[in-house]
């Protein structure tokens, strides 16, 4: 049996009008990144001035020519930005939605459905993607809790109605991740390369997107890369991107909000449930990074990916269907 066979979502990114090597595929896809994030810095660019500027620290060290001060409150107001700010920053992440769209529609010529977006039953696999990146997160959680590398404190103290704006803006951003990597740099490569180079170069490209985090770990890199092979088998075998934006968003949501876990090194932000990570085990619990920069996250994606690796192709989605 082969393990990562050819379906038919990678057999109709060929119908696209470009067939690019492996350093263009991944300059288009950075382009498209730094145009959608372009489009983001439009609005919260004039607002995190308005962030900055309103704190007296920054001023007074700004009015002295302390330069060491400014990078100092600038980076404390950085990782310290209000929960609505979060919030606008997740929901614009949109605009990687749109880009990619427009030059997969306009500039490639091809349909959304080379993206993943296809199947019969969309609804179905979004909620059970949604449901396995729940149990998933949680497994990792588990795993800190019996290591005692975490504690499940109860009802936190930062719980709020704004959680649900969190739910809403996680569907956006994990959406917007899947269909950059996934949607377009993993199916543009599939075009020319074997199914294992398009998943480890698109997995690679999605672990430096988060270079720039604060808190990052020595685990955290190739954890991310682990969860990119992981997001990619699971799209190659289920033939649509439905469910693994929806595992993405879950795992996210459920750890910065229902947790109370930071999230790639965010701020942490409302949330039902309290955790406390233990200082010294930060090699199993991530620290400031969150879970995905320590072993107990390892232990999860890699048993996952072993797992896809032998699940067969969605019957809808093989060759021969």
């Amino acid at each position: 049996m082969k393990l990562i066979p050819g379906t038919k979502l990678s057999e109709s990114a060929k119908t696209a009008k470009f067939h690019n090597g492996w350093i263009l595929c991944i300059l288009i896809t950075l382009l498209l990144f730094i145009i959608a994030s372009t489009l983001q810095s439009i609005v919260l660019g004039p607002v995190m001035t308005v962030l900055m500027f309103s704190d007296p620290s920054l001023i007074q060290s700004a009015a002295a020519g302390d330069f060491s001060g400014i990078m100092e409150h600038s980076m404390e107001i950085t990782r310290n930005m209000p929960w609505w700010f979060m919030v606008l920053s997740l929901i614009l992440t949109v605009t990687v939605i749109v880009v990619c769209l427009f030059y997969t529609t306009k500039i490639d010529r091809h349909s959304i459905a080379t993206m993943g977006f296809c199947g019969s039953r969309p609804a179905l696999e979004y909620l059970t993607g949604y449901g396995i990146g729940f149990c998933m997160f949680f497994a990792a959680l588990l795993i800190c809790v019996v290591t005692k590398a975490a504690t499940i404190d109860g009802i936190s103290d930062r719980i709020s109605w704004a959680v649900l704006l969190f739910f809403v803006g996680y569907l956006i951003q994990g959406l917007s991740e899947e269909v950059l990597c996934r949607g377009v740099l993993m199916q543009k490569l599939s075009i020319r390369y074997a199914p294992i180079v398009a998943i480890l170069l698109n997995s690679v490209f999605f672990a430096a997107l988060h270079l720039a985090n604060p808190g990052i770990t020595p685990l955290a890199l190739p954890n991310l890369v682990l969860f990119g092979v992981f997001a990619s088998l699971y799209m190659w075998k289920r033939g649509n991107i439905w469910g693994i934006a929806a595992l993405h968003s879950a795992w996210n949501f459920t750890q910065g909000n229902l947790f109370g876990v930071q999230v790639s090194g965010t701020a942490l932000a409302p949330s039902l449930f309290s955790v406390s990570l233990a200082e010294g085990s930060t090699w199993m619990n991530g620290g400031s990074f969150g879970l995905e920069g320590g072993l107990g996250v390892t232990i999860v994606y890699v048993i996952g990916i072993v797992i896809l690796l032998f699940l067969p192709v969605r019957k809808e989605a093989r060759l021969d269907a």
